[in-house]
């Protein structure tokens, strides 16, 4: 007995596909990348770390390309991927920013920078705590934070 060909999953997916038509594959990868990371740039580092792969991934793309029709879609995966790189650096500018000052003064403040920064009670008290030493010498009739 033998297997019936037609009912055989063995048939070749290739076959049926015209010799000359590739499938898009990262031509289409570059826009959708892209899309994705201007969505997520608003999140910061999910946003940046998408950016940088679309703008890859688009660079690739337009490479395998050149000379060919069909660069729409990189080009806009490439164009997204920047601009979501921009807004994720923007948005985490002032974190950067804040962990290099940080970085800068070896995260060491003085009781006076931490009261002057503290907005409400509460961070004044984590000040007292943190320069617990220094407040009481500074002021030995208060009261203990």
């Amino acid at each position: 007995m033998s297997p019936d060909p037609a009912a055989s999953p063995a048939t070749d997916a290739g076959a049926s596909e015209e010799p000359g038509r590739r499938r898009p594959g990262i031509a289409v990868a570059a826009p959708v990348l892209g899309a994705m990371a201007l969505v997520s740039a608003w999140t910061g580092w999910g946003g940046l770390a998408l950016g940088l792969l679309a703008v890859v991934v688009a660079l690739a793309a337009l490479a395998r390309l050149r000379g060919r029709p069909g660069r729409r879609g990189p080009v806009a995966g490439l164009a997204l991927g920047v601009v979501a790189v921009a807004v994720a650096v923007a948005v985490e500018g002032s974190t950067l920013a804040g962990a290099v000052t940080y970085l800068e003064t070896g995260g060491v403040r003085t009781l006076d920078e931490c009261m002057r920064q503290a907005q409400n009670e509460k961070e004044q008290h984590v000040c007292k705590s943190q320069h617990l030493e220094e407040y009481r010498a500074r002021y030995p009739d208060r009261l203990d934070p």
